[in-house]
């Protein structure tokens, strides 16, 4: 078990694994009624075998939660992907919550011409531009070592999407269950529990992706301000 768990990073354990174990136990959970004495039943080697299946169920969770972002949530929440939108103009920007933060924000574009010819670049479209700005703003903080904050942002952020998307996953079997007759009670207390739950952890997923965002671009201002000097 040991030798197992020293095969995961950081990222596995908290965008992947830890995930894959929540919504895989809330899952027991919702058929435990039916398949208890089948676990019960198994012997040791059940335990690594869960922990495998909370891997799987963790990275199929991650990657799909990464297709809906991209696929449609992405523009419910902020109308477009953050990287793509966050220099867009204030009226419509939902990536900063003040116009003060969001005027200060403007300036990496003075700072990246250091790195990218933007008057010419403008010519691209608009969020393609913004991208490879927020791209080098990224790699020049990773560079130098400025990026640990927003590292653990983006774990968490992605760590609650996949939570989220778990939830709504859980409540669906729920749902299917219920017709067929299981424990109705059980189930049907059990959802409302999972609804505020996938409503917490989308708001966590926004607010981390809205941090990341405003720490990179916060960091990436303060190494260049601090070059300058």
């Amino acid at each position: 078990m040991e030798e197992f768990f020293e095969k995961f990073n950081i990222f596995d354990i908290f965008v992947t694994l830890l995930p894959g174990i929540v919504i895989s136990s809330l899952v027991g959970i919702s058929l435990s009624f039916e398949y208890y004495d089948m676990w019960e039943n198994m012997g040791d080697e059940k335990y690594l075998l869960f922990f495998i299946i909370s891997y799987i169920v963790g990275l199929f969770f991650q990657e799909m939660g990464t297709i809906f972002d991209n696929a449609f949530l992405f523009k419910i929440l902020y109308g477009g992907e953050p990287r793509k939108i966050f220099l867009s103009d204030y009226k419509y920007n939902k990536i900063f919550n003040s116009e003060i933060s969001y005027k200060n924000a403007l300036k990496v574009k003075h700072y990246i011409n250091d790195y990218i010819d933007i008057e010419k670049d403008e010519k691209k479209d608009e969020e393609e531009l913004h991208s490879l700005i927020f791209a080098y703003c990224l790699n020049i903080c990773e560079t130098n070592g400025l990026a640990s904050k927003a590292n653990k942002m983006y774990v968490i952020s992605e760590m609650s999407r996949s939570l989220f998307w778990g939830c709504i996953a859980i409540i669906i079997l729920n749902v299917i269950m219920i017709h067929f007759l299981y424990d109705e009670i059980f189930l049907l207390c059990e959802i409302p529990f999972l609804i505020v739950m996938a409503i917490i952890f989308l708001s966590r997923k926004k607010r981390y992706e809205q941090y990341r965002i405003r720490m990179v671009v916060r960091m990436f201002l303060i190494y260049n301000q601090h070059e300058v000097k």
